[in-house]
C-alpha cells in the first residue's frame, strides 16, 4: 500500500531523476512569471511609444522657436532700418501712418513677418525722430478658417 502510495507521488523522469507530480504550486507559479513577464513587455512596448511621441513633439517643438526666432530677427532687421531710413526688404510690406504730435512729426509703421505656414509675428511701432518704441510684437494665426456649420443648435424659440 506505501509502494502505490508513493508510486502516485513519484515516478522516475528521463535520465533516472525523482520527479514529484502534483505540481500545483509550480504552475500556479509559472503563470505568475508568464504574467509578470508580458506586463514587462506591455509597458516596454508603451515606453517606447510615448518616447517616440516626445521626441517628436520635442522635434516640432525646436522648429516652432526657431522660425519664431528667425522671424523675430527680420522684424528687428526692418525696425533697424525703419529707423534709419535704410533699405527695406522687398517681401516685407510696411503700413505707414504719418501724423503730426506737439513734439514733433511721428509715423505708425506696421508689418507682419511669416512665421511658418499659419503663423506670423505681427510689429506695431511709433518712429518718432530718431526713437523707435514698440506698441505691439505678437504672434498671430494667418491660416485660414472656416465656420463649422454641422452642428443644428437650439435658436431660443420655445414654440
Amino acid at each position: 500500500s506505501d509502494r502505490d502510495h508513493d508510486s502516485l507521488v513519484e515516478h522516475r523522469g528521463i535520465g533516472g531523476g525523482v520527479m514529484k507530480r502534483g505540481g500545483g504550486v509550480s504552475g500556479a507559479v509559472s503563470l505568475v512569471m508568464i504574467f509578470c513577464v508580458l506586463c514587462l513587455a506591455v509597458f516596454a512596448v508603451l515606453t517606447l511609444a510615448t518616447a517616440d511621441r516626445e521626441r517628436n513633439l520635442a522635434q516640432l517643438t525646436a522648429q516652432s522657436a526657431e522660425a519664431y526666432y528667425e522671424a523675430d530677427r527680420q522684424a528687428t532687421e526692418v525696425l533697424a532700418a525703419l529707423r534709419t531710413d535704410g533699405p527695406i526688404p522687398a517681401d516685407v510690406a510696411v503700413n505707414r501712418v504719418s501724423s503730426d504730435a506737439p513734439e514733433g512729426s511721428e509715423e505708425t509703421v506696421s508689418f507682419t513677418i511669416p512665421i511658418g505656414e499659419e503663423q506670423g509675428l505681427e510689429v506695431e511701432a511709433l518712429l518718432r525722430g530718431g526713437d523707435v518704441e514698440v506698441l505691439r510684437w505678437q504672434t498671430a494665426y494667418t491660416g485660414g478658417w472656416e465656420t463649422d456649420d454641422t452642428l443644428d443648435l437650439w435658436s431660443g424659440d420655445i414654440y
